[in-house]
């Protein structure tokens, strides 16, 4: 996997709806919990690539802190 799918909001919250898809469906509540926390991660993963996105735009800009 490459550095930019991992740094691409996009990507996380797409696995995180297609884990809760999948949780959807899934009879067992010990799984769906799972799957469900799953998609907790995916979307805490998705949220500090957007920070990584935002923090990479302002070094680009010469913002540096």
């Amino acid at each position: 996997m490459s550095n930019s799918i991992l740094l691409n909001p996009k990507h996380w919250h797409d696995r995180a709806e297609k884990t809760r898809a999948k949780a959807d469906v899934i009879l067992r509540d010990d799984l769906k919990k799972k799957l469900l926390r799953v998609a907790e991660e995916y979307d805490r993963l998705a949220q500090r690539a957007e920070h990584g996105s935002q923090e990479q735009a302002k070094n680009d800009h010469g913002e540096m802190r």
